[in-house]
């Protein structure tokens, strides 16, 4: 997992199912604001998609994109699956 994904990731973590607006993973992994031609959110959320994706085609989506919103982490997260 490179930086800009493992970022991604644990903004991810810290705020199960809650909407993580585009702008919030670029100002805290870049300390700048999001401009809204900048591609690489798009391509992380799809790096980390392929990633956590299981085999199984029935296997539900794990980040889900809000239209116009952004994108949520849809899975229950507890402090001890972050441990591990």
């Amino acid at each position: 997992m490179i930086k800009g994904e493992f970022i991604l990731f644990s903004i991810c973590l810290r705020n199960p199912n809650r909407l993580i607006s585009r702008d919030q993973p670029t100002e805290q992994a870049h300390n700048r604001a999001w401009n809204p031609f900048d591609r690489g959110i798009d391509v992380r959320i799809g790096r980390l998609r392929r990633k956590l994706k299981e085999k199984d085609a029935g296997t539900p989506e794990f980040i889900k994109t809000v239209r116009g919103g952004g994108h949520m982490l849809a899975a229950d997260v507890t402090e001890e699956a972050i441990e591990r």
